[in-house]
């Protein structure tokens, strides 16, 4: 597979895109539940390519330091500005000998994790990929694939996993099996985002609700 993309940011990448003033204001709130928010500029950083337009208008507006997001399994995980270039260690090099590794492409970010499982910011489209199904990241027999629009509607999605999930008083049956509420709490609030159960369905089985749908 071709590897060879410009840089996130890089100017020739594509046409400026603008997100939403009103859902990055949206975004924001939504996160502030879970975590704390503040205003970050490009100067944070930490890579020589630029940072990618969206993503900098993300962290201006949204700006999430370390924020945890409860759900089934692990929780999300967003990470400061400052950090996150550090964090594309074991996705774009080997943490063990810091080569860059063969099969990720130029164009990604991460931007969030589940565990080993990464949120995949593409700046030519400004997207957001996941890798679906339910063998992970580093077992996936597939490429990842556009999810979410752009990193506001990946934000407002993940946060609406983790309002159905701190909901739920008891989110397990007696043998361990989530109860199906919680997964149509889930989904609910999945289409609420997303738009439709169409979208919304595959997503909430590849995040651990295998019943849902």
């Amino acid at each position: 597979m071709d590897r060879h993309h410009p840089a996130p940011g890089a100017a020739d990448a594509r046409a400026r895109i603008v997100l939403d003033p009103h859902g990055l204001a949206t975004a924001r709130a939504a996160l502030a539940v879970f975590g704390p928010v503040q205003r970050q500029e490009p100067i944070e950083w930490a890579a020589e390519e630029p940072l990618a337009p969206d993503l900098a208008d993300f962290y201006r507006h949204v700006g999430p330091e370390w924020v945890e997001i409860d759900t089934l399994g692990l929780p999300f995980l967003l990470f400061p500005l400052e950090r996150l270039w550090d964090e594309q260690a074991g996705y774009r090099w080997s943490r063990r000998t810091g080569a860059l590794l063969a099969d990720w492409d130029e164009d990604w970010t991460v931007v969030a994790t589940q565990g080993a499982d990464p949120f995949i910011h593409q700046a030519s489209t400004d997207r957001v990929l996941m890798a679906l199904g339910e063998d992970g990241w580093e077992d996936r027999l597939d490429e990842p694939v556009p999810v979410f629009t752009d990193v506001v509607e990946m934000t407002l999605a993940l946060c609406a996993v983790g309002a159905a999930w701190a909901g739920a008083d008891e989110p397990f049956t007696p043998d361990w099996h989530v109860r199906p509420e919680v997964t149509d709490a889930v989904v609910a609030g999945l289409t609420g985002v997303l738009g439709t159960a169409e979208r919304a369905v595959p997503l909430a089985r590849s995040l651990g609700y295998p019943a849902a749908g």
